[in-house]
C-alpha cells in the first residue's frame, strides 16, 4: 500500500541537511505540502530549492532553542499553507567529550534546542492546529537517550537531552491521544548526515551504503538519513494508525547483540 500525504500539511524541523532534509523530501515526493524549518535563513532556502522538483516545499527560518519565537513562527505556516496534519521533529545540536569538561553554558545550549525545542515545538503546533482535529508528530531521539556511550561520539548533555526526547514522547501520547494526536519517536544509532547547500544529499533512497561491519546483524553501523525518514513517515501515516507512544530503534540491530 502507498503511503500518500496528499493534501496533508506536514512540518519538519532540522530540514537543512541530514535526516530532517530527507524526512522533507520523502513527505513531499508522497504528496504533502511541506514546510522546512531551519534555523538559517539562507540554509533552509537553499535546501527548499534543491527539493522544488519533489513537490510543495516551504522554507521558514527559524531557531527553535529559542522557544518563545515559535508561536508565531507555527501561526504563519497555519496562515499560508493551512491547518497542520504533521510534524517531524529532527531539529538538534552534537556534541561530545568527557562529562568531567561539561560547562554549564554547554549543558543548557544542547537541552535549549534538543529538549526545550522539541517540546515547545511539539506544544504549539498541537494547541494552535491538532488540539481539535488531530495528527501525527514524530520525534528523532538517539541510541544515546537510552543507553550509555563512550565520549567523543556523544556527551552527557546530548544522552540526556536525547533522554527527555523519549520522556516527552511518551507523555505527549499519553496526555493528547484522546485528542487524536499520536506521538512516537525514533532512535537511531550513528547516521551519516550531509549537508545541504555544500554538498549535495546522496542519490535515491541512501545513496552509497555506509561501511560494513562484520559484528552487527545487518552489517551496518551507519544509517543512512533516506532509511530513518521512510521510518519516520510510515510512523507518521494512517498505516500506523494505531500506533503511540512508541520508540523505533534504528541500528542495523547493533543495540540486541550489546555494541
Amino acid at each position: 500500500m502507498k503511503i500518500d500525504f496528499t493534501g496533508k500539511v506536514a512540518v519538519v524541523t532540522g530540514a537543512g541537511s541530514g535526516i530532517g532534509f530527507a524526512c522533507a523530501e520523502t513527505l513531499a515526493s508522497s504528496g504533502a505540502v511541506v514546510a522546512m524549518i531551519g534555523r538559517g535563513e539562507e540554509k533552509i532556502r537553499k535546501a527548499a530549492e534543491m527539493l522544488k522538483d519533489k513537490g510543495q516545499v516551504h522554507p521558514y527560518a527559524l531557531d527553535i532553542s529559542s522557544a518563545e519565537e515559535i508561536p508565531a513562527v507555527v501561526e504563519r505556516i497555519r496562515a499560508e499553507l493551512g491547518e497542520i496534519d504533521v510534524l517531524i521533529q529532527a531539529a538538534g545540536v552534537m556534541t561530545g567529550g568527557d562529562a568531567l569538561e561539561l560547562t554549564p553554558a554547554e549543558w543548557d545550549r544542547v537541552q535549549a534546542t534538543n529538549a526545550k525545542g522539541t517540546f515547545f515545538m511539539m506544544q504549539q503546533v498541537v494547541k494552535q492546529s491538532m488540539k481539535d482535529r488531530g495528527g501525527a508528530i514524530l520525534n528523532i531521539a538517539s541510541m544515546a537517550g537510552m543507553r550509555g556511550m563512550v565520549p567523543p561520539m556523544c556527551s552527557a548533555s546530548y544522552s540526556a537531552s536525547k533522554g527527555a526526547v523519549l520522556a516527552i514522547t511518551m507523555q505527549a501520547a499519553s496526555e493528547w491521544g484522546h485528542r487524536g494526536v499520536r506521538v512516537n519517536a525514533i532512535a537511531p544509532g550513528g547516521t551519516a548526515s550531509f549537508g545541504t547547500g555544500v554538498s549535495a544529499m546522496p542519490e535515491g533512497p541512501g545513496g552509497n551504503p555506509p561501511p560494513v561491519h562484520n559484528f552487527v546483524p545487518t552489517g551496518r553501523v551507519m544509517n543512512t538519513p533516506y532509511e530513518i525518514a521512510s521510518a519516520a513517515v510510515f510512523l507518521c501515516s494512517e498505516l500506523s494508525g494505531n500506533t503511540t507512544g512508541q520508540v523505533m530503534v534504528i541500528d542495523g540491530g547493533a543495540s540486541i547483540v550489546g555494541y
